[in-house]
């Protein structure tokens, strides 16, 4: 089902954004916008969409992300934690089954346009749940190298993120 047959109000009612921002809703899954409700809900943390098209679904590009919509609904989306609560958004976003992927992005702007962390989710098929930092461009898995990723870690919590 695509997220543009939800109803906002009665669906993902913490997120007017997506209407505010132009987000292309008709190409995401419905269950990426039912999961960022219930990221909200758990968390009780202001989160703030990607106002970037891309964090929402991509035409072009590496056919392997799980932003990627052709052919497919996305089935991934990044969001803006309230700025100084992002590793607590995380944290709770992990008590949702349904999300594979979590990671942070230590190298973001936020829609102030100051250094924000972003947290993307995805609803990938895997087990165990894949988790990343994306630190100057570079991806640090846990599972790959998980001393560079616990150091990027630190480094979003000396942030303050």
């Amino acid at each position: 089902m695509r997220a543009s047959e939800l109803i906002p109000h009665r669906d993902y009612p913490s997120f007017p954004e997506f209407e505010r921002f132009g987000l292309p809703v008709h190409l995401v899954d419905a269950e990426v916008l039912r999961v960022l409700q219930r990221i909200r809900d758990i968390s009780q943390i202001p989160i703030i969409p990607s106002p970037i098209r891309a964090g929402w679904a991509r035409t072009n590009g590496a056919t392997g992300s799980r932003h990627y919509a052709v052919g497919r609904l996305s089935d991934a989306g990044d969001i803006f934690p309230a700025r100084g609560r992002c590793l607590e958004c995380w944290l709770r976003a992990q008590e949702i089954p349904a999300l594979g992927a979590l990671g942070l992005y230590s190298d973001t702007r936020g829609v102030d346009g100051l250094p924000w962390t972003m947290l993307h989710f995805d609803l990938r098929d895997a087990k165990p749940r894949v988790f990343w930092i994306r630190e100057a461009g570079e991806y640090l898995y846990l599972n790959r190298d998980p001393v560079s990723f616990w150091r990027a870690f630190k480094y979003i919590i000396s942030r303050g993120s």
